[in-house]
């Protein structure tokens, strides 16, 4: 399965956030949104780099007192790495397990058009595993329609 068919399930909604933010501002997104990940941009509405609920809470960790003070560009993640909608899940699953991440933004033709995360692409493999044990187990037991 391709990454375009997640999105197609899913939806392409994606929240972005401006990198002079703050912190907490950052999370009071993630939060009402209850999502993973904000994508980073500038004043020209490019991407400049993401943020995790993981990158927020390890600022607020370790600087409790003036997290809130902390903008987004000083913890973000600068190096994206980006699924086009062409790539096997496969593939990207992969990808976020070798780099150790969970969230991957997908870009057509230089434009931002989702994001997909790794439960987004388990579960797009859990159900295509269960169809698949369904027929083969009718096929097993005879009951396979042609």
């Amino acid at each position: 399965m391709k990454i375009k068919n997640v999105l197609k399930s899913k939806g392409p909604e994606v929240f972005t956030i401006s990198e002079d933010k703050n912190v907490l501002q950052a999370m009071a997104l993630i939060v009402a949104n209850r999502i993973g990940s904000l994508i980073v941009i500038n004043d020209e509405a490019k991407i400049t780099g993401i943020i995790s609920e993981r990158d927020a809470l390890k600022v607020c960790f370790e600087n409790p007192n003036n997290f809130a003070e902390i903008a987004v560009n000083q913890v973000m993640t600068k190096s994206i790495i980006f699924a086009e909608p062409e790539d096997e899940v496969d593939y990207v699953l992969g990808i976020m397990t070798k780099n150790k991440f969970r969230h991957v933004p997908v870009m057509k033709e230089g434009s931002l058009i989702g994001i997909v995360s790794i439960g987004d692409l388990v579960k797009v493999q859990l159900n295509e595993m269960h169809i698949e044990n369904k027929y083969l187990m009718e096929y097993i037991h005879g009951q396979a329609t042609t």
